[in-house]
């Protein structure tokens, strides 16, 4: 990765907006211009991160407006 993008990581979305949103709110949100995502029983907006994510728009675009706990933890081993 270029170094003048390493500090687009740093921004990546660190805080959920919540714990009590159900799955079937989460899943309205799933086309690029609102990607929600939950993990871990959290749900994330990703909607401003979707194009600097590190494996590209499609990576998040696949698990917009779904549980992603599964596919999150296989790729990011390690990460809570």
């Amino acid at each position: 990765m270029p170094e003048r993008e390493k500090h687009l990581l740093h921004s990546a979305p660190t805080a959920a907006i919540s714990k009590n949103i159900p799955l079937s709110e989460v899943n309205r949100h799933c086309i690029p211009a609102d990607c929600w995502v939950a993990i871990d029983d959290k749900v994330y907006d990703l909607t401003e991160f979707i194009d600097r994510h590190p494996g590209g728009p499609t990576t998040v675009l696949n698990a917009a407006g779904k549980d992603a706990t599964k596919m999150f933890h296989d790729i990011h081993k390690g990460v809570k």
